[in-house]
């Protein structure tokens, strides 16, 4: 099958017995079945529904919950129209118990605690597997999930308790580990990964060595800014992203149905072919992002699909269209673009933008305007097609009727609604629309998602050169994602340092990246200055005191609190 299965199990809390019993002896103090972590488990195919209930968990994180890629930094925001100033990015309103800080912390303790479950699940020899290779994969997933979480939090919080196994009784006295300790066991589960992990995933979804070469690229890399740019480190970085570069490649010619004519007939049919679509649009057109559909580029996706989520519900749908769209709607054109005639509409649905957005999140003036500006502006992925700066007016009673809406045809009250749509997370048209036959309404899409791909291993060997301070070939890893984007500007060595990185990292991954992660991993004051910069609030919002002095997230108060036999030190600026 290409999607991962659900399996739906019955398991238990670590810390809590769950009794069964029928209704008749429900207060008996002798249940006949009590679950604990010694018989959880019976059979491997609960440990590998355990490996499943992984995946289920960190997709909510990659695709559902926008913070990390990026809300309230350079990237980002609630519009100020929206949230009355409210946003992300007005710092003013962060304390050391910030909700959005403390959910992305608890959430990936818990996928350690999900790992060590599921790896202690795989070590019980009382169980028999089909094949040995079958319990080594498991293992392996489990190692890498727990690998992904401490890289996630040593990025994000620095140094934090490292818990390795479960703990079946309540425990108050968890200490801090150092930042560097933090990455290297990260390291190190990604290391052990490897043993049982198949060269190319063995069903869509799945990782595999390229997904773990690409993050062993990164947490050496991570390591090696921790250590002032060690040598060794950096080495090891670069090594570890060749290696994923051996296993997979950048898509460089057009491919999938949207692009592909067989006999001068499109695959899907006319209505699907784009003719004037590129190599960076196809990347995200549904039935294109597997590895398994042809896509060398895809180290690891995240699945969805329309028919498990029509029966099932749950999270396998991506609200983007609706969520990162402006709102055209119900804004007010300029009385003299009337042309003297009064318009029997009242301002709904004033322009097509492709979904039916509501704009709960902006990008900032950085991403739609800064990194595209002279030099960089001739780039595939600024295209017209990927992304949508021209709009047609939808109001039958104005002389622009089906024509490009004018930002002079607009009140100046309504600009902050006006901006950019990406092709990438609101479809071109309404063919990345499954679900209009029943009554969808171009809210929502249901194609699967990069959790990492190539282009960024490009970017994390770039900056691992440029630490070592090779820029000719940090240089060549950034032209190669420039050649593909047929960029008119190729860069060379003198332009090279972190903030062209950054400005990369934008033109390829936005809302792909970890956007926290990137900034925070970084060290120093980057975090501090990129946001200073360029986040939405921080110019336009009065009371907003800026970033602060802060170079990582707080460790939550309540996990502070809540650690009555052992000092859970707070990070610096907290």
């Amino acid at each position: 099958m290409k999607r991962i299965k659900i399996l739906i199990t019955t398991f238990c809390s670590l810390l809590l017995g769950i009794t069964s019993c029928n209704d008749s002896d429900f207060l008996k103090e002798d249940p006949e079945t009590i679950y604990t972590i010694e018989n959880a488990f019976n059979t491997s195919s609960q440990v590998e529904a355990n490996v499943t209930n992984l995946y289920l968990h960190i997709r909510y994180w990659f695709q559902n919950t926008y913070f990390m890629k990026g809300l309230g930094t350079d990237l980002l925001d609630s519009p100020q129209w929206r949230s009355a100033g409210n946003g992300y990015s007005n710092y003013t309103k962060w304390s050391s118990d910030y909700g959005e800080v403390r959910s992305v912390y608890d959430a990936f303790y818990q996928l350690a605690a999900y790992a060590n479950t599921t790896i202690y699940g795989t070590e019980l020899t009382s169980i028999s597997w089909n094949k040995e290779t079958d319990r080594l994969y498991a293992m392996s997933q489990a190692k890498f999930f727990r690998g992904f979480a401490y890289l996630s939090l040593g990025e994000m919080f620095g140094g934090v308790p490292l818990v390795d196994k479960v703990y079946t009784t309540p425990k108050f006295d968890f200490v801090r580990s150092s930042r560097e300790d933090t990455y290297r066991f990260a390291i190190q589960d990604f290391e052990d990964a490897l043993e049982g992990m198949p060269d190319y995933p063995t069903e869509a979804g799945r990782v595999a060595k390229g997904a773990t070469y690409h993050y062993l690229a990164e947490a050496y890399l991570a390591l090696a800014t921790t250590l002032n740019n060690d040598k060794n480190l950096l080495d090891k970085s670069i090594d570890y992203a060749s290696k994923a570069m051996g296993l997979h490649s950048l898509m460089t010619e057009r491919f999938g149905g949207r692009a592909i004519a067989e006999g001068g007939v499109p695959l899907n049919g006319v209505a699907a072919y784009v003719p004037n679509g590129d190599v960076f649009f196809d990347l995200f057109q549904r039935n294109n992002l597997d590895y398994s559909e042809g896509n060398k580029e895809a180290l690891w996706t995240l699945q969805n699909d329309y028919q498990v989520y029509k029966k099932f519900g749950g999270n396998q749908v991506l609200a983007y269209p609706r969520e990162f769209g402006p709102v055209l709607r119900n804004v007010n054109w300029k009385p003299e673009y009337q042309e003297g005639k009064i318009s029997p509409w009242d301002g709904d649905v004033s322009a097509y933008v492709g979904g039916r957005a509501v704009s709960s999140v902006a990008p900032t003036n950085y991403v739609t305007t800064v990194v595209w500006a002279n030099k960089f502006a001739k780039d595939m992925r600024n295209s017209e097609v990927n992304i949508r700066r021209d709009f047609k007016c939808t109001d039958p009673g104005h002389s622009m009727y089906g024509k490009p809406v004018l930002l002079s045809m607009l009140e100046a009250s309504t600009l902050d609604r006006y901006y950019p749509v990406w092709t990438k997370f609101s479809p071109l048209d309404d063919w990345g629309y499954e679900d209009l036959a029943d009554g969808g309404n171009r809210s929502n899409m249901y194609r699967d998602e990069y959790a990492c791909r190539l282009s960024e291993t490009y970017l994390l060997r770039a900056e691992a050169y440029f630490r070592l301070g090779d820029n000719g070939k940090a240089a060549e890893d950034i032209n190669a994602l420039r050649r593909r984007a047929q960029c008119e500007y190729e860069v060379v060595s003198a332009d090279i340092n972190i903030q062209l990185i950054l400005d990369e990292r934008v033109r390829e991954l936005f809302m792909e990246e970890r956007r926290w992660c990137t900034l925070l991993r970084m060290g120093g004051t980057i975090a501090k200055e990129q946001v200073n910069k360029y986040a939405y609030y921080v110019k336009d919002y009065p009371s907003n005191t800026g970033i602060k002095d802060w170079g990582l997230f707080p460790i939550p108060q309540t996990a502070i609190d809540s650690n009555t036999d052992a000092v859970l030190d707070q990070n610096a600026g907290w």
